[in-house]
């Protein structure tokens, strides 16, 4: 399995919608060579998605948000 290179809690914004944010929430499925997370809308915590590493890292999509 491929070392992980998100954290939990990270936060992430999709680039054309930049004012919902998005955190990291769990690990997503050990059986594929590529990590995946599940990622949970901060202002609404019923709204998941599941998304691979590559386009969490892709600044074509998303954008990680830097912790003060």
């Amino acid at each position: 399995m491929k070392k992980r290179r998100i954290d939990l809690g990270a936060r992430f914004v999709k680039v054309d919608e930049p004012r919902m944010v998005w955190v990291v929430a769990a690990n997503g499925s050990e059986r594929t060579p590529v990590p995946h997370y599940v990622l949970v809308r901060e202002d609404s915590q019923n709204r998941r998605r599941t998304l691979s590493e590559a386009v969490l890292l892709d600044r074509n999509f998303y954008r990680q948000l830097q912790e003060h």
